[in-house]
C-alpha cells in the first residue's frame, strides 16, 4: 500500500525549479521514533515467551549519492511486552539542500537473541537501494525480502517494513510520502488528507501499523526542521 500525496514531488520539484531566481535556503529536518506499540505480540517461541525483543533497521538514500544505515537500539534489542509503548528515540537528522531527496526505508524486526550481523545486513541493503532503479520510489518488496533474508532464515520475525520521502523544494521542506513495503498499512498520514506536509518547527508525524509474524504493532515517526 502507498499514500501518495497529492501535491506531488514531481509539481513540488517543477515549482521550485521555477521560483528558484534567489539563493534558496537549505534546512536540516530531525526523524524520529515516537512510539512503537505492541497491541499483540509476535508467534510464541515456547512456553514462557511473554515478552517480545522488536529492533528496527534503518537505510537512508539521499539525492546526491550518500547513504547511511543505522539500528535501534544502536546495541542489542528492546524488550517489550504485551500493550506497552516504546518511548521517543531520536533516528537521525538529514541535511537537505534546495532539489534534495531523501528515502528512508525502516525494517522492524523480532528476535530474542541479537545477531552480531544485523547492522552489516541493513548496510547491504542500503546498498542495494541506491542501485535501485527509480531511487526515489517505493522501495521493491523484491529487492527487500532478499537483503533481510540472513536474518529471517535464522529465525527473526520480520514485523514489517515501511518508507517516507523528504525533499527540499525550494527551500521548504517536505514529508511527500508514506510507503508501506511489507506486512504493513498506514494509519495516519502526515500531511491532511492525503496532502504532502510541509515540515517546520512543529513537524509532522505519521502512523503505521505493522503485523507480520501474527503481531500487530503501531509505529509512530516524527519529522520535522529544527534548521
Amino acid at each position: 500500500m502507498r499514500i501518495l500525496a497529492r501535491t506531488t514531488l514531481g509539481s513540488l520539484l517543477a515549482l521550485g525549479l521555477a521560483a528558484a531566481s534567489y539563493p534558496a535556503p537549505a534546512g536540516q529536518v530531525s526523524l524520529d521514533l515516537q512510539t512503537l506499540h505492541a497491541a499483540a505480540l509476535s508467534a510464541s517461541r515456547g512456553a514462557g515467551d511473554s515478552t517480545d525483543s522488536p529492533y528496527i533497521l534503518v537505510s537512508v538514500v539521499e539525492s546526491r549519492g550518500r547513504s547511511a544505515t543505522m539500528q535501534l537500539p544502536a546495541t542489542g534489542h528492546y524488550t517489550i511486552h504485551l500493550d506497552q509503548a516504546l518511548g521517543l528515540a531520536p533516528i537521525t537528522k538529514l541535511d537537505l539542500q534546495p532539489g534534495d531527496s531523501v528515502r528512508v526505508l525502516l525494517s522492524v524486526l523480532e528476535d530474542n537473541q541479537a545477531a552480531s550481523n544485523e547492522l552489516p545486513i541493513a548496510t547491504a541493503e542500503t546498498r542495494s537501494l541506491t542501485e535501485q532503479k527509480s531511487r526515489f520510489g517505493a522501495p521493491s518488496l523484491d529487492l527487500v525480502t532478499p537483503a533481510l533474508a540472513p536474518l529471517t532464515g535464522a529465525g527473526a520475525h520480520w514485523l514489517g517494513s515501511a518508507s517516507i520521502l523528504l525533499s527540499n523544494v525550494d527551500g521548504k521542506i517536505f514529508w511527500g510520502s508514506f510507503d508501506c513495503v511489507q506486512s504493513c498499512k498506514v494509519v495516519k498520514s502526515p500531511g491532511k488528507d492525503g496532502y504532502a506536509a510541509e515540515l517546520d518547527a512543529g513537524g509532522a508525524s505519521g502512523v503505521v501499523e505493522l503485523s507480520g509474524a501474527s503481531a500487530t504493532y503501531h509505529m509512530a515517526l516524527a519529522a520535522k526542521r529544527v534548521m
